[in-house]
């Protein structure tokens, strides 16, 4: 049955302090009906509401017993350990271990070698667009943020480039082992580690921290420089190499510039890499 305008005004009105079922008894509508019009008008719960509180509350007491003593204990001290840390690489050996378990075991679900028809993939397809296109230009750039900080989160943010000129690749330096997107950043990266050796730099990291603009709905959201580097006497400046500056590039300066004003930020650009390399490819070994 199609909405009337009095019922989405009284949706718009309430949903977010009562919640579902409470629109559901006084409209008389299905559970299906609701949820997809309030999904459609971007509703979403007051988590100040006492009805979400309440219901927080009784659902944590539902849950009581049902785990194990110690399990939270548990899951908080091996993800404090790192070994809940879900990298690109750990990833890849999870899903190794898996398909060697179902080829060896079967699917559990009996659907070991099904795949899509061109008609579903189709569908899947269609349906995907529609509900995107049904999202506000908020809920967008929210789900956007949402894709890039999980990417950043698991280590997937940067990916490995196959025959790029500028030799991206995973090397081992200080130690470490890192994805560098170019044979110049990575001679920078033993640049710091040799300063370092010498004493003439505290340390330095490989892309440690992104700054994200919130409030850009478009473009540009977030900015992730090469280095940090701390000196001797404790200050913090992040390098950034650059042989050349592309738009994108000098769009995440300027605006770095507006919303991180007070963070330092050196940049390495092809003249200074150069003078470097000058001096620098005799003395570092393994320099590329």
């Amino acid at each position: 049955m199609a909405w009337t305008k009095i019922e989405t005004q009284f949706l718009l009105k309430h949903y977010a302090d009562q919640g579902l079922q409470w629109c559901c008894n006084e409209l008389s509508k299905s559970a299906g009906s609701v949820r997809n019009k309030a999904w459609r008008l971007g509703l979403r719960q007051n988590h100040d509401s006492n009805f979400f509180k309440d219901w927080q509350s009784r659902a944590a007491k539902s849950k009581v017993g049902k785990k194990r003593p110690q399990q939270a204990l548990v899951i908080k001290r091996l993800y404090a350990e790192g070994k809940l840390n879900f990298t690109a690489s750990r990833r890849k050996e999870s899903s190794k271990r898996q398909k060697e378990w179902i080829a060896k075991n079967g699917h559990p679900k009996g659907a070991l070698g099904m795949k899509h028809s061109q008609e579903t993939k189709n569908k899947l397809s269609a349906k995907s667009i529609a509900r995107w296109q049904f999202k506000t230009e908020d809920q967008k750039s929210e789900q956007v943020m949402k894709m890039l900080k999980t990417k950043i989160r698991n280590g997937t943010y940067v990916m490995p480039r196959n025959n790029s000129s500028w030799k991206a690749g995973w090397r081992t330096i200080g130690g470490i082992k890192k994805y560098y997107r170019s044979r110049w950043e990575a001679n920078y990266a033993r640049y710091l580690e040799w300063l370092k050796q010498k004493g003439e730099i505290a340390d330095w990291k490989h892309e440690p921290t992104t700054f994200w603009f919130e409030n850009i709905k478009r473009g540009v959201r977030s900015y992730l420089p090469d280095f940090l580097v701390t000196e001797n006497n404790g200050k913090q400046v992040y390098h950034e190499v650059k042989g050349w500056m592309d738009p994108k590039s000098k769009t995440k300066l300027k605006r770095m510039a507006k919303y991180y004003p007070d963070i330092p930020i050196l940049l390495i650009d092809k003249s200074a890499y150069t003078a470097l390399k000058k001096v620098l490819a005799g003395l570092i070994s393994d320099w590329e």
